[in-house]
């Protein structure tokens, strides 16, 4: 009951202010459910066109793009470096006097990097964010367990975290005790809930219930969405054996919002893009032109809705292969960024995923992997128990055969591995294409 009054309570509201959610939320939905591939992309080359418009002139760094007819093709991909050291030469004039909403992310750098919304773009991200959520299983309004880091940015005052109804979990202070408490929260929970989180979150949170010997929470989730980290296989397999729901990985960043989802009650793994909000590209490594499909590339966005701070291909930093399937393009794998990648003593480069093969083996609570040198690699390993790791060589010869013959796997165990400011666990470490 108090999750549909919630619920009521929102739409209510977003009417009173003139309905612009409910607008951006209709606009969506029909994009995606309702609209041919073509028709969306007749849709987008026009909103393109507005932006570029609305870029030359009103944005310094783009003014000498200008044109009659500017093409999305003659403009410059940019990347965080660049919006960083560029500053208010990236911002709209028109919105100079204007309120604006700051996001500020470092990602894996470190680096703070801030991006300025206006009221449009913040209004298409909530309803965004309703809808991918209704698509993962998640109603508005339902008890949301979030296991995130709580920094300043992000975390909420008790009052609003009561009226969104949101648990919050920060996974820097993720320990035994605050698992012991979150799941005697979950037990005592009789409404629907949502989980929402870091992949590596949910991997401590279902180690803890691994060795508590707890037992499934059966017909009370609704929704298990991983956000920030890849999803693996023995993350999910476990998620879905306490409860009950098949968890999906969503691909966002705090500079943009929700770019892709992966879709409920399939047996494909590949990300629906949000071509509803943004246009998508995928570009070669050595240069700004597009990769044949099934390709591995850098995924590259043009934001149609942030006209405060226009963001025109926007280098996420990730990589990924685009596909198309059933008419539709979608990504195939999402690789994260170039730089959590490894390169094969052969020089080729290997996607991040096999990583988590190691979870095959027993007694594993975390790990990372380090590329140190061309032909040098290390695993370092935190056991769930302290005793030996009797599938050492093993594991030693997987990822032999992996990087290359004439590779050397090390492996050193750990008491812990640290977390990224953002909270995150950067599973891979590559040495070699950092300083590239």
């Amino acid at each position: 009951m108090l999750g549909n009054l919630r619920r009521k309570l929102f739409w209510l509201l977003d009417f009173a202010k003139g309905g612009q959610v409910a607008f951006h939320y209709k606009e969506i939905k029909a994009l995606h459910e309702k609209t041919s591939r073509e028709a969306l992309v007749n849709r987008n080359a026009t909103k393109i066109a507005d932006l570029l418009q609305h870029a030359t002139n009103t944005v310094s760094f783009y003014k000498s793009y200008a044109g009659e007819t500017p093409s999305l093709a003659s403009f410059p991909v940019v990347n965080k470096l660049a919006l960083r050291n560029g500053g208010n030469h990236f911002k709209s004039d028109k919105f100079a006097t204007a309120k604006l909403h700051t996001v500020a992310t470092s990602g894996s750098t470190g680096q703070p990097f801030f991006v300025e919304q206006d009221h449009n773009k913040r209004h298409r991200n909530t309803a965004d964010t309703i809808y991918f959520g209704e698509k993962a299983g998640y109603k508005l309004g339902e008890r949301l367990f979030y296991f995130r880091l709580w920094d300043k940015q992000y975390k909420k005052d008790k009052r609003l975290a009561w009226m969104q109804n949101i648990a919050m979990y920060s996974v820097d202070e993720m320990d035994d005790s605050r698992n012991k408490k979150a799941v005697e929260e979950l037990k005592h929970t009789d409404a629907s809930i949502g989980l929402l989180g870091y992949s590596s979150a949910f991997q401590n949170l279902c180690n803890y219930l691994d060795k508590t010997n707890s037992k499934p929470f059966l017909n009370k989730c609704s929704s298990i969405i991983c956000i920030a980290e890849s999803l693996n296989e023995y993350v999910s397999d476990k998620l879905f054996h306490y409860f009950g729901v098949q968890a999906i990985s969503r691909y966002s960043n705090s500079e943009n919002g929700i770019l892709g989802q992966q879709e409920l009650n399939t047996t494909h793994k590949y990300f629906k893009i949000n071509w509803a909000s943004y246009h998508v590209e995928v570009l070669a490594f050595d240069s700004d032109d597009a990769v044949p499909l099934g390709e591995l590339g850098r995924i590259v966005i043009t934001d149609l809705y942030n006209y405060a701070m226009p963001m025109i291909r926007y280098d996420t930093g990730d990589v990924g292969i685009m596909q198309s399937i059933d008419g539709d393009f979608v990504f195939s794998e999402i690789d994260g960024r170039k730089m959590d990648m490894f390169m094969a003593t052969n020089g080729e480069l290997l996607s991040s995923h096999i990583v988590h093969k190691i979870l095959q083996y027993d007694n594993i609570d975390q790990f990372q992997f380090i590329q140190e040198s061309r032909t040098t690699y290390t695993i370092k390993i935190k056991l769930l128990h302290q005793d030996s790791f009797k599938d050492e060589r093993k594991v030693i010869e997987e990822y032999e055969t992996y990087f290359g013959e004439d590779s050397k796997v090390n492996i050193e165990y750990v008491d812990v591995i640290p977390s990224l400011n953002s909270g995150k666990k950067k599973l891979v470490i590559n040495k070699i294409l950092s300083k590239a």
